[in-house]
């Protein structure tokens, strides 16, 4: 037997299941016509022919070969609309058959004639149950016909209007081929897939192997991608759960994996699902409209990607919801994606589905390594036609820990700057890194912007020594823990906790900012009154959020005040205090992961919970400054724009008023406000009387004007 000859054109095809179509009817309308009768039709039907043995084998070599000639299209790679839809939806030959006859009308009126006098008066173009009976049966109808069945579950064949008063029957009403199908298997047009609103397909990505992912990132997805292309694989399906925290990223890994099985994914927002469950429509409306949108996706080669998945869970944890979208998507997908969304209750609903086994993959996008990430400013630098000293992509590369996306608008962002200043590049691109980093902001947080450095600050010598050490380990960070292996030796490498502890107004704040300052981040200080809450878990999920939030952005995070939050663990008396020991723990173990700095500030050391101080690599003591320090902080306090006069002297102010750094800058401008009003120079009257009014803000007895001296 000689291999069977593929269909090239749909034209070709269809006019060979139409002259098979004719002997089927043929067949129909012999056995309708065995009573007699005056029909022309009927006289038609009982003319000289065929046999009814020769015309059964004709019908069963016809189909033999419409299926071999089918089978040889698909091998060829030629696409033909109806050979694809029953291949997809594993149609039998009544089901074939049953749409044929339904697909008829729309390819010659003619057949609408035949069809009525098959099964008794048309309505409007809907076949009744006998017309598909007259056919293939009326037990395979029935079967072929249940609402439960292909051609009605996937609404290929849809229900009159006023099925009830038409039908014979309510098991099955009137029907006609849906018109979107009808065009689609002739051709005519391809389904456009929507819920109320058409849904966006995923941008073309990179080739897999072009992506800039982590190396066991990237040997899963090989991993899976080898499942999905094993034509024997156990699973029928399969659903990607890509998680991580760069979005672009994410949704150019489902890309780029779907285009190796040659799909498209289709993105599916969760929220609009919820929309349609809340605005009145009963929720089997809202899933066979998902149901249709499923059959479209398959139809147009797409693969549904789904997003804000955690919109699903309604209010009390109801999953009712989400377990009946995951469960619809499943019936018919073979691979989707979940893009982030609730993890665990996704595998667990999708391991629940009973109908076939399906395989939840869950594939962890690892935030990209420095080495990751230089290749990746290497790159974008290149693209963008940037001329960028190595030393000054490894220092980006090591010091702001961005995304792959994050660096690519670093980049597209600087070569923009580039065009309209004069600044060096490396400028530029450091400022477009900041700004990158800090494009979301933090909820429970807020920054704390400055411009200090080392040099506006007055410091004892032990503590800005301290300083330049943590500097030392922030900068070095990447050459000891990664190349040097340390890593393997230390349970949170990338981490930095750092304890300041001093009197008030001794300088921890601005200390922090200094830090922040010279390593190129913005610093956060955290609002310790929206992180603290009453109700058991919510502290928990605010400190959660805050410090993935701070990872993905790289700042420095700055607790002020951190007794309140980090006391010492009380006596478990009641269920209160179990609770306050429970978010301790929690925010330890938060702060041990953290991947960044943290900087905790306190007036009262020896309330912290020593099982936390010993967490810190570095404690550091702001002490309250003596003469020394107290003359540098007077000689800062005026900048050199302010008019100041001859007769004022900085010197008795250090060594008699016992004041910190605060205070001090609190009474120089008091006494410039001073001068202001007065229209004249600071004089030493003006810090007298911004002296006395600082002592008693501070609660104190001011010493006396004669330690202060007169000019």
């Amino acid at each position: 037997m000689s291999d069977p000859e593929a269909f090239s054109e749909v034209e070709e095809f269809l006019g060979a299941l139409a002259a098979w179509g004719n002997l089927v009817l043929e067949q129909a309308l012999r056995a309708v016509t065995e009573t007699g009768g005056n029909d022309p039709l009927e006289r038609l039907a009982r003319a000289a022919g065929p046999s009814d043995q020769d015309l059964t084998e004709r019908i069963e070599a016809g189909w033999t070969s419409l299926r071999r000639r089918s089978a040889a299209t698909m091998e060829a790679g030629h696409f033909i609309p109806w050979i694809h839809l029953s291949s997809l939806f594993q149609l039998d030959r009544a089901e074939q058959t049953i749409l044929l006859l339904a697909l008829l009308p729309s390819l010659d009126q003619r057949y609408g004639a035949v069809l009525a006098q098959l099964g008794g008066a048309e309505n409007a173009g809907y076949l009744p149950l006998r017309t598909f009976a007259a056919v293939v049966g009326r037990p395979v109808a029935h079967r072929a016909l249940a609402a439960d069945a292909p051609l009605r579950q996937w609404e290929f064949l849809e229900s009159a209007p006023d099925a009830a008063a038409h039908s014979v029957t309510p098991f099955a009403p009137d029907l006609r081929l849906s018109p979107l199908i009808a065009a689609y298997l002739r051709a005519e047009a391809a389904p456009q897939p929507h819920l109320d609103h058409p849904l966006e397909t995923l941008a073309p990505a990179p080739a897999l192997d072009q992506l800039p992912l982590m190396t066991a990132t990237r040997s899963a997805m090989e991993r899976l991608l080898s499942l999905w292309q094993a034509p024997d694989s156990h699973p029928r399906g399969f659903v990607l759960l890509a998680q991580g925290q760069d979005k672009v990223l994410l949704e150019q890994l489902c890309s780029a994996s779907l285009a190796e099985v040659g799909l498209t994914g289709l993105r599916v927002d969760g929220r609009e699902l919820l929309r349609m469950a809340q605005d009145g429509r009963p929720l089997d409306a809202v899933l066979g409209r998902l149901r249709v949108l499923c059959r479209d996706a398959l139809l147009c080669n797409h693969a549904l990607v789904l997003d804000n998945s955690q919109w699903l869970i309604r209010e009390q944890d109801d999953e009712s919801l989400l377990q009946a979208v995951l469960q619809t998507i499943l019936a018919s997908q073979r691979q989707t994606a979940v893009i982030n969304g609730p993890v665990s209750r996704l595998t667990a609903q999708i391991l629940g589905f009973a109908a076939h086994p399906v395989l939840p993959a869950v594939i962890r996008l690892e935030p990209p390594d420095a080495a990751l990430r230089l290749a990746v400013w290497q790159a974008h630098c290149a693209a963008q036609g940037l001329t960028v000293a190595s030393e000054v992509v490894d220092r980006l590369a090591e010091t702001a820990p961005l995304s792959a996306h994050q660096i690519e608008m670093a980049v597209r962002d600087a070569a923009s700057r580039a065009v309209l200043t004069d600044q060096p590049v490396d400028t530029l691109l450091a400022q477009a890194a900041h700004d990158q980093g800090q494009s979301s902001g933090l909820s429970v947080a807020q920054e704390v912007r400055s411009r200090y450095r080392f040099d506006d600050i007055v410091l004892a010598a032990t503590t800005r020594q301290a300083l330049d050490l943590i500097l030392v380990q922030v900068r070095q960070r990447h050459r000891v823990i990664d190349q040097w292996g340390f890593d393997a030796l230390t349970d949170n490498p990338l981490g930095l906790c750092v304890l300041f502890h001093g009197p008030s107004g001794t300088g921890k704040t601005m200390a922090a900012s200094v830090i922040a300052n010279e390593l190129g981040l913005s610093l956060y200080k955290v609002d310790l009154s929206s992180v603290l809450s009453k109700y058991i878990g919510e502290t928990e999920k605010h400190l959660a959020q805050l410090f993935d939030q701070a990872e993905a952005m790289n700042v420095v995070l700055f607790f002020d005040e951190a007794e309140s939050l980090f006391a010492r663990r009380t006596e478990t008396k009641d269920s209160h205090d179990r609770y306050a020991n429970l978010q301790t723990g929690y925010l330890l173990q938060r702060v041990e992961r953290y991947a960044g700095t943290v900087i905790l500030s306190t007036n009262l050391l020896k309330n912290l919970d020593q099982a936390f101080t010993r967490r810190f690599r570095f404690i550091i003591e702001f002490p309250f400054p003596g003469p020394e320090e107290r003359l540098r902080l007077w000689q800062k306090a005026f900048p050199a724009a302010a008019p100041m006069d001859p007769g004022v002297v900085l010197a008795p102010l250090a060594e008699a008023l016992a004041l910190s750094g605060g205070n001090i800058k609190s009474v120089a401008l008091a006494a410039a406000f001073q001068a202001a009003s007065q229209d004249q120079p600071i004089t030493m009257d003006h810090i007298r009387y911004a002296c006395e009014c600082e002592y008693e803000k501070i609660g104190k007895i001011f010493p006396g004007f004669e330690l202060i001296g007169d000019d």
